[in-house]
């Protein structure tokens, strides 16, 4: 690749002079745990951010309109949670009351989740 900077002078671009290359699909995964009358255990592993948070919300409406007595996501394997990710879990916090079914967030080992949703309680918001 050629670049100019003063005219007439030509020069070899150098690798800081690339764009970063893009980054790949985030990946997204649910897989429901426990199933019963009383109870939906749903494990969450990947990343949640702006392209993978639709898929999780439509996920766990699903859930939420089985109307267990208790909906557990578990987001052990979550490595990254992203404020459109925090926005399904606040959504789905809302539609759990509204169906009075009791949403347990559970981060597990994830640091990312962990991390997340700390900070999400200093900032006045709800303690899954």
């Amino acid at each position: 690749m050629t670049t100019y900077s003063r005219p007439g002078e030509v020069r070899t671009a150098t690798a800081h002079d690339r764009l970063p290359a893009p980054r790949a699909p985030a990946d997204l995964r649910t897989e429901v745990r426990c199933k019963s009358a009383d109870a939906i255990v749903v494990e969450v592993a990947g990343e949640i951010d702006g392209r993978t948070a639709p898929r999780l919300r439509a996920t766990l409406a699903g859930h939420l309109r089985a109307r267990p007595a208790v909906l557990r996501v578990d987001l052990g394997e979550v490595g990254f949670l992203g404020s459109a990710g925090l926005e399904v879990l606040l959504q789905a916090q809302r539609d759990a009351e509204a169906a009075g079914v009791h949403l347990v967030v559970d981060p597990g080992r994830s640091h990312a989740a962990g991390r997340a949703l700390r900070v999400l309680g200093d900032l006045g918001g709800p303690v899954f």
